[in-house]
């Protein structure tokens, strides 16, 4: 059997896994995250004039959840042919979907030009967008994961990671100079679609990175042993269920406080409070940089101190920085806003850099990202979708924004518990098998991670269906 990617002649390989990873989730979140900076700033106008200023605020805000509600579906498909046919040629279809769907939203007529087809059309593209990021995001870990070295996962993890955080940063780069260096009209009329349509140049690159890399060694192997699942979600469901709900149980916390700062305080603090746009997506880039260091030094530091302490450790701070960040919003002092925004992502990243790796070894290899990947986007979904709106309706009914922080700290309560309630997969539970001590640790490390299921069975997965 291959011994994995410890010989240190693999290494640049591995190498250059990691940073095709990374490129090919950069370029992902850039098209991504461009929308729902989009969504806030320009869309109620273009897509949703028919509407009072609150109900097209509400509306765009709904456009951007939709996506989130296709994520877990793309998730499943993805996932499903990831699981029997392998990693890479799936992710690089998600790559194509998302830049097929991003560059057309750049085209998209208003709705002054082409009425109520322009906004079905823009929620149909949002869709494909967030069914391609469900196949990408987990997809692109498990990649660099199942190519990293015993022992290495945690920095390898840190590649999309990052990849995903430096596409926020680029993105909101973008819109802040293209905000700060045309008329407000100007803006409003076409400069906003330059990301949209210059995202087709990323695209091939990201083609050109990602189709140099090989197959998964561990996917390999497995497939070599055994067949692959017929439908690896229904093997997921039969015999890991507890431990996939409290996956998305543990991711809930991360995505709220993440949308509460980057999508709803963005709005409120630009409508709300009379923060000017230039304002808060200075605040915004300047956290998302905060972010991708302090993510990729967390998912690093987890091959040391592990994996489930510093996300529960991230989750308790992700509770404690919720009361601080409402209130230096509301100073409407920019360096204030600065300020809470970059330490909300910090310690966001705290909580999200070891967890894609920290997932990833709960599941077995041949379900694995048809698992990690609903789980997580599923998680996105909880959290992402329905936290900018949900928001806005406790302040509605409460008449005040702290509502917004007790939503934050009651979602850490719930994602602490899930994780208390999940093993610790460090340092490289990649599975060991019903062989036991017998077999050698490289090798146990490198096939699939969850050896028992949710009934405390222990087997060997050469014998199941």
């Amino acid at each position: 059997m291959e011994r994995g990617l410890s010989q240190p002649g693999r290494m640049e390989k591995v190498g250059r896994v990691a940073f095709v990873s990374m490129v090919g989730t950069t370029i992902q979140y850039f098209e991504f995250v461009s929308y729902s900076l989009a969504a806030v700033l320009v869309f109620p106008d273009v897509f949703f004039p028919y509407a009072s200023a609150a109900s097209a605020t509400l509306t765009a805000f709904a456009s951007i959840g939709v996506a989130f509600v296709a994520r877990p579906l793309g998730a499943l498909l993805f996932g499903h042919f990831g699981d029997r046919y392998g990693r890479k040629s799936v992710l690089v279809v998600s790559l194509v979907t998302m830049g097929v769907a991003t560059f057309l939203i750049g085209l998209l007529p208003g709705f002054a030009t082409v009425g109520w087809a322009a906004p079905v059309l823009l929620v149909l593209l949002r869709i494909l967008q967030g069914a391609a990021l469900g196949g990408e995001g987990m997809g692109a870990t498990v990649l660099a994961i199942e190519h990293a070295p015993p022992r290495r996962r945690g920095l390898y993890s840190a590649f999309p990671g990052a990849g995903a955080a430096l596409g926020a940063l680029a993105a909101n780069g973008c819109f802040l100079a293209l905000s700060a260096g045309m008329a407000d009209d100007r803006f409003h009329d076409w400069g906003w679609r330059a990301p949209f349509v210059f995202s087709a140049v990323l695209v091939a690159v990201g083609l050109y990175v990602r189709l140099s890399v090989s197959e998964t060694p561990v996917f390999t192997s497995a497939i070599a042993r055994q067949r692959a699942l017929r439908v690896p979600i229904v093997e997921v469901v039969l015999n890991r269920p507890r431990a996939l709900l409290l996956s998305v149980g543990a991711l809930v916390v991360g995505n709220v406080l993440y949308f509460v700062t980057q999508t709803f305080a963005l709005s409120y603090g630009t409508e709300s409070l009379g923060i000017s746009d230039t304002t808060m997506l200075y605040a915004a880039l300047t956290s998302i940089g905060v972010q991708a260091v302090a993510g990729f030094a967390s998912a690093v530091f987890s091959d040391r101190l592990g994996r489930r302490k510093l996300c529960v450790l991230g989750a308790v701070l992700c509770a404690l920085w919720a009361v601080p960040l409402i209130w230096l919003l509301q100073t409407r002092q920019p360096t204030l806003i600065v300020l809470g925004f970059s330490v909300a992502m910090l310690v966001y990243a705290v909580y999200s850099g070891p967890l894609s790796a920290y997932l990833a070894g709960v599941f077995d290899t041949r379900f694995r990202f048809t698992a990690v990947a609903f789980a997580f986007n599923t998680g996105v979904m909880l959290g992402g979708a329905l936290a900018p709106t949900l928001a806005d309706r406790l302040i509605a009914v409460t008449g005040s924004i702290w509502a917004v922080a007790g939503m934050v700290v009651a979602t850490a309560v719930l994602s602490i518990a899930s994780l208390a309630g999940l093993p610790e997969t460090f340092p490289d539970h990649l599975g060991r098998r019903s062989g036991g001590p017998s077999e050698p640790p490289e090798e146990a490390a490198e096939e699939g991670m969850g050896n028992r299921d949710d009934r405390g069975r222990t087997g060997n997965p050469q014998h199941r269906p």
